[in-house]
């Protein structure tokens, strides 16, 4: 009896090894504000996610399946309608399973500690283009892969009750111009410069060799550099040493450090000049990718100006009233650059109230 006991636990350690270990994952979508998407359906792995509408931003999503306990996905499927294109796209792919289940175990690196990976976000842009990336705490965001979907046709007989809404009489029409799904401030800036180029989110793509370069007021130390960059990867860091040179361009930095009597101050950079984007988001820690990102200056500083062989250091110098100078630097060469907007604030600590009665 003791003996087929054993042997029914070794079996049953056995196939949950063999079944691998699970892990808690949700799954978002994201799509470009100027290209909404309707998702008809996909699948990441065995997570199953049915019709949702998304066109939340570039690099940022709405969930689309719920979080549950999943093995690492080794493939995924999707179908969706491209509004803009009135087109559907549809592919399925291999993923990099190791990679994806390395960060689902052991997180990301966050200010020297580690932080959890808990969501799997997929990208849909024009043209059939899919990124996947990897999300977890604090907003940081990995790229693991690109990959490219087929046009399609679909009819309303081709798909579930659920998604029959989509091919109902100007469907399209109806959702484009909503104005609590296409903003105004979006269907505006259409009317006024158009629509991003199709090849515009593979350019966002494109690594360059650069890397942040601090200058402080005597006696400052930065405590941590938070970058997002326009291809939807995003990272938090406490030494600049620790970031890939080879890396997409930024749109937004933060910089938390202290002066020399510990005071602690936040440092903000938009590579944008608009201060309707910066009232909108950056005040609020909302950061997003700025509309008409592809026609901003720092593209094509990196694009035209700049020595594409010799790496870049983005200089920055910080007084404690503002950023007093950003420049761009190639060995003995300096570039100027005006074309960002900024902020630097005190870090007001407050104390608790105590509730002791004496």
């Amino acid at each position: 009896m003791i003996k087929n006991t054993i042997i029914l636990v070794l079996f049953a350690i056995t196939l949950s090894s063999c079944m691998g270990e699970k892990y808690e994952w949700s799954v978002n979508i994201s799509a470009p504000k100027e290209y909404p998407v309707v998702v008809q359906r996909g699948f990441m792995g065995k997570s199953f996610f049915g019709p949702s509408s998304v066109n939340a931003s570039w690099g940022i999503g709405l969930e689309a399946a719920p979080k549950q306990a999943f093995l690492a996905p080794d493939d995924f499927e999707i179908t969706w309608l491209s509004l803009v294109e009135r087109k559907f796209y549809k592919g399925k792919w291999i993923l990099p399973k190791n990679k994806i289940q390395q960060y689902l175990e052991e997180g990301f690196n966050y200010n020297n500690k580690k932080i959890k990976c808990n969501k799997i976000q997929i990208g849909l842009a024009p043209k059939g283009m899919v990124v996947v990336w990897l999300l977890g705490d604090y907003g940081m965001q990995i790229e693991v892969g690109r990959y490219q979907a087929t046009q399609i046709v679909l009819e309303s007989k081709d798909v579930y009750d659920s998604s029959k809404f989509m091919f109902e009489k100007d469907f399209i029409d109806k959702k484009l111009a909503d104005p609590n799904f296409v903003t105004p401030e979006i269907q505006e800036n259409i009317k006024k410069y158009g629509y991003p180029l199709p090849t515009t989110y593979d350019l966002y793509r494109k690594k360059y060799n650069w890397e942040p370069k601090l200058i402080l007021p005597e006696g400052s130390k930065m405590s941590s550099i938070t970058l997002k960059r326009c291809n939807g990867e995003n990272e938090t860091v406490k030494h600049i040493s620790s970031l890939n040179v080879n890396q997409s361009l930024p749109y937004y930095f933060k910089i938390i450090w202290k002066d020399k009597n510990q005071q602690e101050f936040i440092s903000r950079i938009a590579f944008i000049k608009n201060k309707e984007y910066w009232e909108k988001y950056l005040k609020e820690d909302k950061e997003e990718l700025p509309l008409n990102f592809e026609k901003n200056a720092i593209l094509e500083q990196f694009q035209e100006k700049l020595d594409k062989k010799i790496a870049t250091q983005i200089v920055i110098k910080i007084d404690k009233e503002s950023i007093s100078d950003l420049y761009f630097e190639q060995g003995s060469k300096i570039y100027p650059f005006t074309e960002f907007s900024q902020q630097t604030q005190k870090v007001v600590k407050i104390t608790p109230v105590s509730n002791k009665v004496n």
